[in-house]
């Protein structure tokens, strides 16, 4: 069993409109609602492969409802910890003319320690019967901010592989836990380190240290179309093509799950990694969120430029 650990979720609702600017008054012309989170998002996105995964963390109120319910429609196995309060909602405001996004997100309920705990019990009921657990996004407050890290070392006893997807101090966390794979943003690492590595040089010395402290891949966003892949094999930077790109709205989660995907099917690194990123590249081409299909990805397959860099 694939486990999928979103302690945040949120309902996303996306907007369309023609030549958005602030301070206006605008009438969309599509919008949508749909579960949130990254660990919801790629058990939806496993879904839409054909892999079947199960969603644990928190949910509140009535957009906990609805995040539940639509997850049972799409036939996705939940073990949430229910709150009081109410999940939150995160906007995405899409100008359909300068093909900009821009986001609002709240910031979450507040989760009381004896939630925390609960989620700790059902965390460790779930984990001898799982093969990966995929872990990442926010940390709503009363959360402590290791939690992704002592995940991991659980995870770890028993010889399971794991996935995190974070930012801030849950982060460091993680890394300190030593993930199987680990993406993150070349931008937030830059602050944490006060060096830039918007140079490929910089980015790979710093990454690179990375392994010794457990890390088999490291996935790093490079520029706004492309990703540094540290697999055990080798160094490689893989682009996508720009001009095809409609919306990144969930293309890292979609990365995420591509790479999940191959692990699953025993690809080999450099189908891995291409697989990863065509999965990221198809999500990006079209409004909405995750894939068309599995054939819509691998039709992006041979397009991914990839280049080994050591």
């Amino acid at each position: 069993m694939i486990l999928t650990v979103t302690l945040n979720p949120a309902v996303d609702e996306e907007y369309f409109v023609p030549e958005f600017r602030p301070g206006g008054w605008f009438r969309t012309t599509k919008s949508s609602r749909s579960p949130g989170g990254k660990g919801i998002n790629i058990s939806m996105l496993l879904s839409q492969f054909g892999y079947t995964s199960t969603a644990t963390g928190f949910l509140a109120g009535f957009n906990g409802e609805y995040i539940r319910d639509v997850m049972r429609r799409s036939r996705i196995p939940t073990n949430f910890v229910h709150v009081q309060g109410e999940t939150r909602t995160n906007m995405y405001v899409t100008d359909e003319t300068g093909n900009m996004e821009t986001g609002i997100s709240e910031q979450g309920p507040h989760i009381p320690p004896e939630a925390v705990d609960r989620l700790r019990k059902v965390y460790a009921r779930i984990l001898p019967r799982t093969r990966m657990v995929v872990m990442g996004g926010s940390i709503p407050p009363g959360v402590p901010d290791g939690i992704f890290g002592e995940f991991i070392a659980q995870a770890k006893e028993l010889s399971i592989p794991t996935i995190v997807d974070a930012a801030g101090p849950p982060l460091l966390s993680a890394l300190e836990a030593g993930p199987t794979v680990l993406k993150l943003d070349h931008r937030f690492m830059s602050k944490v380190l006060g060096t830039s590595l918007s140079s490929l040089d910089y980015l790979i010395d710093e990454v690179s240290k990375f392994h010794a402290r457990g890390v088999e891949w490291a996935v790093a966003s490079y520029r706004t179309y492309g990703d540094v892949f540290f697999s055990p094999e080798g160094i490689y930077l893989a682009l996508a093509d720009r001009k095809s790109v409609r919306s990144i709205f969930t293309a890292s989660d979609a990365l995420l799950a591509g790479l999940i995907v191959a692990h699953e099917e025993k690809m080999s690194v450099e189908d891995t990694i291409r697989f990863s990123m065509a999965s990221a590249w198809e999500s990006a081409t079209h409004s909405g969120k995750g894939i068309r299909n599995r054939k819509a990805v691998e039709e992006f397959i041979p397009r991914v430029e990839l280049e080994r860099l050591s």
